[in-house]
């Protein structure tokens, strides 16, 4: 066997400067399907055999079929959410590489020229939806699975055998770049739902995330979903030994991977027979200077798409051309759906947020913004900023409209403003029995089933604590219905629970605590990927810094779940987890972030007793809060609500808000050394939550106030 000298042609040095490292999953993920169904391999196998006796027509004269496809971008507003010029682009390349029209067909070596094939499948995106609506074949979708990048990250998939599924995502775990079935891997079996192309955004286009060197590994993945194999055989490891795809006309090869043989291709190119040159410039190579697909592999490809196995002949049909809408000459003008984004979705009062609307399917050639208690509380321009100067959650809703049509997307709790004071004196013990509990937020990014919520009679001795409802039965459910998909993926979540805001600028020795308890449906370590950690933030939630990270068996307090609905059964199963917080000037109004990263064997989470401890260096003006009573409380709305304390040496501040801020009552209590009793609402009240804030000299306090 030759040596081989890798050599980069200086002509190559546009595609290998952008490309990253291409590795491909599909082989792997073939591998799993095979241990349970072997004769997944022998149908793959037998297509490669038969296309050799498929009749395909002279070049001139065969048929130009067309594949509906549509690209499902998965995102959390970052650069992985990819513009439609981007797709389009690729779109663009995919024609390009399986109609022969690629300009770099000149740069394939004599050997090869009279077998670049033109394949004569071309790919629109769709313009019908499954459900008969206008589409430009391109939606976005909000969700964390873009950071997973697996089966599971495949969300509202369109039927298979009408669309060719595409999802693009920010990262993909062994990290490849790609991957897609073989059809027979998904003929008539539960892995249709997972039918199309997965891939990372930075392997779609030449633009934007994209780039020259990576545009063609989409072209590589399709050629999977139409049976063809990597040209060295069924393996991901090019380089390693000689082996055949079953085609005659790509020759046998170790291949190329990352490497570009063209200079003395004659040599370096001929490794596994010195007399014959090997296909090195074949889109199923890893070598980055691919070009071309053969005859025979154009064969198989037709004889896929004109065949039965995994459903691909219907997507060639006429009355599915009329039903994806790829038989209209011209592309239909679509209705906007609704977006946006914010900077941050936690700010403090008089803090700017800046606001991005990202909608699509349509061109928006009008907006409106609504904005809740923002010193703007409408705007017409694609990104406002917003200043809000009340706290509590507040309410954004965005109107696009085009010729087309129109769509509005409101969201009530979108932006939580903290005051300008913290909700707690640290140290703090937070029982959650009592009224604490009502002073965490709840995050549900992803706005699913998933989220924390009060558990009555679970907690750490029987008590109540926070529950993360992870698991839910789908046993029984429809393969292909939407529940069964929305539902399967209920433990891929995730969630945050954020504490109460802490003073701690005059708290040392801080030690953090906290009691947990879960069990996994894992049964083995390797599966269990999920993990709990907690963030700190100074600025009211803008910002985060990670304290402590739970994950693998330490995360486990329960064992294994199995499918039940896990609940924690004693004491037993519960872990104290513990980490240190030094604070100093700017821990004024701290905040701690509970965030729980779900998996495929994710089941229920539960958080009690979180204690800030430390030592408090009193100023000689703070007022015992733990002697102030508010009661009765909860409250009737036909009564009053009543404060106890001894004022001290400071006139005392009561004031009573609304969970918006605004003001309900407030007085002035002088000061004095004998406890008074004040009224601070009179009966009338709307059932809600309230907070008293009891302000003497420096020094304040929160008490939650509950109305029945």
């Amino acid at each position: 066997m030759k040596k081989i000298y890798p050599v980069l042609l200086f002509s190559l040095l546009a595609h290998l400067t952008f490309a990253q490292d291409f590795k491909c999953g599909t082989q792997q993920r073939m591998n799993e399907v095979y241990k349970t169904n072997p004769d997944a391999l022998k149908m793959h196998e037998a297509l490669i055999r038969n296309s050799a006796h498929t009749v395909i027509s002279k070049e001139d004269t065969q048929m130009v079929v067309t594949i509906p496809i549509v690209f499902h971008i998965i995102h959390q507003y970052g650069s992985e959410n990819i513009s439609d010029a981007q797709v389009m682009d690729q779109v663009d390349v995919l024609n390009r590489d399986y109609r022969k029209m690629n300009a770099d067909t000149a740069d394939v070596v004599p050997e090869f020229k009279p077998l670049i094939a033109d394949i004569h499948i071309e790919f629109k995106l769709a313009a019908i939806d499954p459900d008969g609506n206008c589409t430009n074949g391109i939606e976005h979708i909000y969700s964390h699975e873009t950071n997973v990048g697996d089966d599971n990250s495949k969300l509202q998939q369109w039927p298979p055998n009408m669309y060719l599924n595409v999802w693009v995502v920010r990262s993909m775990e062994n990290g490849v770049a790609g991957y897609a079935y073989y059809p027979s891997a998904v003929d008539g079996s539960s892995f249709a739902r997972f039918d199309g192309v997965i891939i990372l955004d930075g392997h779609i286009g030449t633009i934007g995330t994209g780039s020259i060197g990576n545009s063609r590994s989409l072209t590589h993945e399709i050629g999977h979903y139409l049976n063809l194999p990597h040209c060295w055989g069924n393996t991901n490891d090019p380089g390693v030994a000689c082996g055949d795809d079953g085609f005659e006309d790509t020759p046998v090869t170790m291949g190329f991977n990352l490497f570009c043989p063209i200079v003395n291709y004659q040599e370096n190119a001929a490794i596994c027979n010195d007399t014959i040159v090997e296909n090195f410039q074949n889109y199923m190579e890893y070598s980055y200077c691919s070009n071309m697909f053969t005859l025979d592999q154009s064969a198989m490809m037709n004889s896929v798409i004109h065949g039965p196995v995994g459903n691909r002949m219907n997507l060639i049909d006429s009355a599915n051309a009329v039903a994806t809408g790829i038989n209209l000459l011209t592309v239909p003008l679509c209705a906007p759906v609704a977006d946006f984004k914010a900077s941050t979705h936690y700010t403090c009062m008089g803090q700017p947020v800046n606001f991005t609307d990202v909608s699509w399917n349509g061109v928006v050639d009008s907006r409106m913004w609504t904005f809740q208690d923002g010193d703007i509380t409408t705007s017409t321009s694609a990104t406002p900023t917003v200043t809000f100067n009340s706290q509590g959650y507040k309410k954004v809703t965005l109107r696009v409209t085009n010729a087309a049509g129109s769509d509005s997307l409101s969201i009530t709790q979108y932006i939580y403003v903290s005051p300008d004071y913290p909700d707690f004196l640290g140290p703090r013990s937070m029982n959650l029995n009592d009224d604490y509990r009502y002073w965490f937020i709840v995050d549900n990014p992803e706005n699913n089933y998933n989220k924390f919520d009060f558990d009555y009679s679970h907690g750490y001795d029987n008590s109540i604590c926070f529950k993360l409802n992870n698991y839910k039965n789908t046993a029984g459910a429809p393969l292909h219905s939407d529940d069964y998909f929305y539902n399967r993926r209920l433990g891929e979540t995730i969630d945050n629970l954020i504490t109460p805001s802490f003073d701690l600028t005059t708290t040392s020795n801080i030690e953090v605590s906290f009691k947990y308890a879960y069990a996994t449906n894992a049964t083995s370590l390797s599966n269990i990927t999920e993990s709990l950690k907690i963030y700190a933030s100074k600025d009211c939630g803008k910002t985060w810094s990670l304290r402590k990270t739970i994950s693998g068996s330490d995360l486990i307090t329960a064992g294994f779940a199995g499918s039940s609905d896990f609940a924690p059964a004693n004491n037993s199963q519960w872990k104290t987890a513990t980490f240190n917080y030094t604070a100093n000037s700017s821990d004024s109004k701290t905040r701690f972030r509970f965030e729980f990263f779900g998996s495929d064997y994710a089941n229920n989470l539960y958080i009690d007793d979180i204690n800030i401890n430390g030592t408090l260096g009193l100023e000689e003006n703070v007022f015992n809060a733990m002697d102030i009573k508010v009661f009765p409380n909860p409250a009737s709305s036909n009564g009053e609500i009543f404060v106890s304390f001894i004022p001290g040496n400071n006139n005392v501040e009561l004031i009573l808000r609304d969970m918006q801020g605004n003001t309900v009552s407030s007085k002035t209590v002088s000061a004095g050394n004998a406890q008074v009793t004040e009224s601070v609402a009179n009966s009338g009240l709307a059932a809600a939550c309230y907070m008293l804030e009891i302000r003497s000299g420096n020094a304040s306090t929160i008490k939650k106030v509950i109305v029945l």
